[in-house]
């Protein structure tokens, strides 16, 4: 459905259509591309159809080698410790398919409408690469485990769709406020993030 249908009038049709106009400029001016950052993480890394894929061992060493890749192979590998997907591996050997799935699962997953309203709230956001890690900075609230207001780093980000005000990190959706370069700023004058860190942008996603 349309977001708004132009009913002419003879009088009224020309402001009408200025006004709508505006209002349309602004929304493409604040308009923000969503970002799904591993997924051009893991299609560099191993190419769709790539023939690799069909050695376990050359994509193994590439994700335990990838310093995006490692927060999330160790969550993967502990999720499958506590009887999560694919079982447990006292070695800590892993399928190279079946975590690229697991990414490209996540890097896809959108919530539900139960989902997104229990989910925390982030404002004074900004998406940044931190130690080659895509997250999230900002203050949380409603957060089953930090008190109201802490400021914080998220797990490693998935999916950030900020026109529809949501995200997914790793380990949780969060529901977002505003976007605020300046708090990342503070973060960074008080030393809170590392020298190497930068903003997150949609045309760099690593």
């Amino acid at each position: 459905m349309p977001d708004a249908i132009l009913i002419p009038c003879p009088t009224t049709s020309r402001r009408v259509r200025v006004r709508m106009c505006k209002r349309d400029l602004q929304m493409t001016k604040n308009s923000q591309p969503p970002i799904q950052p591993y997924l051009a993480i893991i299609n560099d890394l191993v190419p769709p159809g790539s023939p690799a894929m069909m050695d376990f061992g050359s994509p193994q060493q590439r994700i335990r080698e990838h310093p995006a890749l490692v927060p999330l192979l160790q969550t993967y590998l502990a999720d499958r410790a506590l009887g999560g997907q694919g079982g447990s591996v006292g070695d800590g050997a892993f399928d190279a398919t079946l975590v690229l799935s697991w990414i490209r699962d996540l890097s896809h997953q959108r919530p539900s409408i139960g989902e997104l309203s229990a989910a925390p709230l982030l404002d004074s956001w900004c998406a940044i690469v931190e130690d080659a890690v895509p997250l999230l900075v900002g203050r949380v609230s409603g957060h089953p485990h930090l008190r109201e207001g802490a400021r914080v780093r998220t797990s490693p980000l998935m999916n950030l769709q900020p026109n529809e005000g949501w995200a997914r990190s790793c380990n949780r959706f969060y529901r977002l406020g505003a976007r605020d370069e300046g708090f990342f700023e503070t973060l960074k004058r008080d030393g809170r993030l590392s020298p190497s860190v930068q903003l997150l942008r949609a045309d760099r996603s690593s």
